[in-house]
């Protein structure tokens, strides 16, 4: 074998080594993925997180968060830290993308699903990118534990749940809220009505629905916005007098993530005081 033979050779098997080798310097933009980056990582592979992930109301791994620097998602920055991965979400700036790419940098796209089975893909996904494998399979075995079978026939009487959020929002089909009180054996008004996504819903409509629980998430301490005093209107409090209610942090629901299961929980825990 000639000498320039060997030498491609080696060049290539060296290239197929150092594409196949695990990150050591991840950079995350979005509070979703910091949230998924510190959960599977190994410390020392990660080189900075968003801004918002120290937000303790919206970030489950703020404290975490705490020991890594923090960025802006500004190419400037990211240029600093040297990444060889950076991770981007669907709402990341294109063009801090395509800019990303054109100065030679690696970048992997989370999905952001909102059903439990493309949570699971998207962790097991970014966990065989860093090279975590094991953290991942432990991470989809203690969600299983807690949120058990999926696919398990619903009962035809199942009591329904409404999510109202402050200003009139509710969560339909195709949200994680609704993918939660679906697998905590709740159903839905409102996706039952044909609704999709966060939709408003007058207070009239929700009178009519009747829910018989009602299930609000409000971000920071309740009771500091105006937009929260929809939930305390009298024709409101007159349907839920004597039905019960469920307050679930918002960080439960900004974000796909193993948080779900947690929330599944909580839901199926209000079935002991609904009518």
């Amino acid at each position: 074998m000639g000498v320039k033979r060997l030498t491609t050779l080696l060049l290539g098997l060296f290239s197929l080594a150092t594409a196949a080798a695990p990150p050591q310097r991840v950079v995350s933009l979005n509070l979703c993925s910091d949230q998924l980056l510190l959960m599977l990582a190994s410390p020392d592979q990660v080189a900075s997180v968003s801004h918002l992930a120290i937000e303790p109301n919206s970030s489950f791994v703020a404290h975490q968060a705490a020991a890594y620097p923090l960025n802006h998602a500004r190419l400037e920055e990211i240029i600093q830290l040297q990444p060889d991965l950076v991770i981007t979400v669907p709402y990341t700036n294109p063009r801090l993308v395509s800019s990303l790419h054109q100065l030679g940098f690696k970048t992997y796209q989370l999905a952001l699903g909102s059903q439990l089975s493309e949570i699971r893909s998207e962790i097991t996904g970014l966990a065989n990118r860093l090279g975590q494998q094991a953290r991942g399979a432990a991470i989809i075995e203690a969600m299983q534990q807690q949120v058990g079978l999926e696919n398990e026939q619903a009962p035809a009487d199942r009591p329904s749940a409404l999510f109202y959020q402050p200003r009139g929002y509710t969560s339909a089909a195709g949200t994680l809220q609704d993918e939660a009180m679906r697998l905590a054996g709740w159903r839905n008004p409102a996706t039952e009505a044909g609704l999709s996504g966060y939709v408003a819903a007058p207070l009239e409509q929700v009178i009519e629905w009747q829910p018989g629980l009602l299930i609000t998430s409000t971000y920071g301490e309740p009771g500091v916005s105006r937009a929260e005093q929809l939930l305390h209107h009298p024709a409101l409090k007159s349907v839920m007098q004597n039905r019960p209610s469920l307050k679930i942090p918002y960080k439960y629901w900004i974000c796909p993530g193993p948080m779900l299961a947690q929330a599944i929980t909580l839901l199926r825990s209000a079935h002991k005081e609904a009518p």
